[in-house]
């Protein structure tokens, strides 16, 4: 999902990946195990994804706890003793911290930063080879990398495994017009289009 600042990615985010775990009444879920946020940087993830994937996760439906210490979130539901299921956090700068789990789905946020590496998209990649698990990656497009050679160009040739999705600033009913309007006449026209 690429779009444009403040339209709302990463709010998105929490609730498609409680929808991968818990399913809802139209897709069922993949339930028990691990599962991967991953954010270009661990700044990015205390500025905005984590805080959103609490809201959702801890405060809003309080399906478990935070372990800071870990990075991990594990669910209330018990399976044998242990959490049902959990989250694993981790950053695209020392894809390392993505290595050794097996993943059921991944939520990959701002993954157009230059920071968010080719090396990690490969081990979100292998954590998910078993399950063959989905993967959500919101970002704004900050430059033509890997995203755009192995996800953008790969679709438009017709990769049904792919859905590109693209969403305008104007779709948040809180984004000004004004500023919308204010940016087309001062930007590039491409630099316009990518952000």
């Amino acid at each position: 999902m690429c779009g444009s600042p403040q339209v709302g990615k990463t709010c998105f985010g929490p609730h498609w990946l409680q929808r991968e775990i818990l399913g809802d009444d139209h897709y069922e879920g993949k339930g028990p195990g691990d599962y991967l946020a991953i954010t270009a940087t661990y700044p990015l993830l205390k500025l905005k994804m984590l805080p959103e994937f609490l809201y959702v996760f801890r405060d809003l439906q309080k399906l478990g706890i935070w372990k800071e210490s870990d990075r991990v979130f594990t669910s209330h539901d018990r399976a044998h003793g242990a959490p049902s299921w959990r989250v694993i956090f981790g950053s695209a700068t020392n894809p390392e911290s993505i290595e050794s789990a097996t993943a059921k789905a991944a939520w990959l946020d701002e993954m157009g930063q230059h920071q968010f590496k080719r090396d990690a998209w490969e081990a979100v990649e292998r954590r998910l080879s078993l399950s063959q698990g989905r993967v959500l990656g919101t970002t704004t497009l900050y430059e033509l990398g890997w995203q755009k050679t192995e996800l953008y160009d790969r679709w438009k040739a017709g990769d049904d495994s792919i859905d590109w999705i693209e969403v305008d600033a104007l779709v948040n009913p809180a984004f000004p017009r004004a500023e919308y309007e204010r940016a087309k006449q001062i930007l590039p026209r491409w630099k316009f289009n990518m952000f």
